[in-house]
């Protein structure tokens, strides 16, 4: 080809391609922008759903703006608090981790703190693997060549590239002007096509989950007969199938969800619930369903103990006095790793709280899965009965003192004085490192992670 066809077609297709590149790299930004805008949605929804103690449904928001922005360590980081309030504490671990790896300096102090709760090491590999020092020599010269060739042409393409940048920023505006008009009108065309929010007569929802409550409180007493892990994991999904639905519930008779949506709930939660009593059936056969599980539920969140593998005594210090207490093994790992799980009590006239076991006919078999009003979980220091602490932790324990029943094991001593101290001066701590770190990412102060 001859020289002068050469530089016609540079200065013919000069402007062209710098258009291309041009809208290609304000397409990228767009799209980029749209999904850093979506996650950021999505993220407010699992946010409200952390903070309502809908874990399970937190996380599934959470994934999916982790899948949105796979790079961004914030996300795994919330990733890690909602599998460790999920007692999934392995894929807390490797949540929390993989934030630290996509930045090393991210909350590091929270994600230590994360780690030692659960008992694991505070050490990752975060580090990142650099290029070799010949192979990064050639490649900055081919690149400085390149440049040198891509400017001499630029030079000779000059004239043309000014007439194609103007015909570029007309376009563009043009663009805006049309993404605009129709950025208005998405929100009406999206909006016909979504089932109304309504509320609803939720008293046929109520009664299915009544009776997946019902179905459920008889596979809590299977247990006592003997410890199944299979079991014990379809029962927890079942009970978290059904909290999560009664949340709903709640939500529908004021018409904040989707009665679709409700329902798919309601059903996940029946489907669960059968399966695990049919579990029960094949394991222990109709000897399964008699009520015949001891009244011991865990200390701190009540939940039944009748199986002895499925306990653990907590020795607790406060003051100079030390009394053990029944722990299920979540709440004894956390009290393992030093940090005391909440109790839950009821508060009374006068901001009294009482214990769960004190409360005339609380049963941790069926307020697991039917609520006991007024409950709510308080921090472990902050409870102090009116009865001895020995009394209490008898009382929970069946009326006999968690010495004398049988457990798995012993965690270490739980210092609820000291605990007391290490959470007003992390309180402090965090406090102070939200101020820090305001400059560094927007909104951070408004995160719950």
């Amino acid at each position: 080809m001859k020289p002068w066809y050469l530089l016609a077609l540079v200065l013919l297709l000069g402007p062209v391609a710098a258009a291309q590149t041009a809208v290609g790299s304000e397409g990228a930004a767009a799209e980029d922008t749209d999904r850093s805008a979506q996650a950021l949605k999505v993220y407010e929804e699992g946010k409200r759903l952390y903070d309502a103690k809908d874990y399970a449904g937190a996380l599934e928001r959470f994934d999916q703006v982790a899948a949105l922005e796979p790079t961004k360590a914030r996300w795994q980081y919330n990733r890690g608090l909602a599998l460790r309030k999920l007692n999934r504490y392995q894929e807390a671990r490797d949540a929390l981790l993989q934030s630290r790896t996509l930045e090393p300096e991210y909350k590091r102090a929270e994600i230590d703190d994360k780690l030692r709760e659960m008992g694991f090491s505070t050490s990752g590999d975060s580090s990142t693997g650099e290029p070799a020092s010949g192979a990064g020599s050639s490649t900055a010269s081919s690149r400085e060549s390149a440049m040198v060739t891509v400017l001499a042409t630029l030079v000779c393409a000059l004239p043309a590239l000014v007439v194609g940048g103007i015909f570029l920023l007309v376009r563009s505006i043009r663009k805006r002007r049309a993404r605009a008009a129709s950025l208005e009108e998405g929100p009406r065309s999206r909006g016909t096509s979504k089932p109304p929010m309504r509320s609803m007569d939720v008293s046929p929802l109520d009664k299915k989950l009544e009776r997946v409550a019902s179905a459920l409180i008889p596979v809590e007493h299977a247990l006592r007969l003997q410890e199944d892990a299979d079991l014990r994991a379809m029962l927890n999904q079942a009970t978290m199938a059904e909290q999560r639905a009664r949340d709903e519930v709640e939500k529908a008779r004021v018409g904040k969800v989707n009665p679709q949506a409700l329902e798919s709930l309601v059903r996940a939660a029946e489907e669960s619930s059968t399966a695990a009593t049919e579990r029960a059936r094949t394991l222990f056969g109709d000897k399964a369903f008699l009520p015949e599980g001891e009244r011991v539920g865990c200390y701190f969140c009540a939940r039944p103990l009748a199986n002895a593998s499925f306990r653990t005594q907590v020795p607790l210090k406060r003051g100079s006095d030390v009394t053990p207490v029944l722990a299920c093994p979540p709440c004894a790992n956390m009290a393992a790793a030093g940090q005391p799980p909440p109790v839950k009590v009821r508060t009374e006239g006068g901001g009294r709280m009482v214990h769960w076991s004190e409360l005339g006919g609380y049963d941790p078999y069926t307020h697991r899965h039917k609520p006991y009003p007024g409950t709510r979980m308080v921090p472990a220091w902050d409870f102090t009965p009116q009865r001895s602490l020995g009394e209490v932790a008898a009382m929970a324990a069946g009326g006999a003192l968690a010495t004398g029943l049988a457990a798995y094991g012993v965690s270490r001593l739980l210092d609820l004085d000291g605990a007391r101290e290490a959470a007003a001066a992390q309180a402090a701590a965090q406090a102070a490192a939200r101020q820090a770190s305001q400059h560094r990412e927007e909104r951070d102060w408004k995160d719950h992670s």
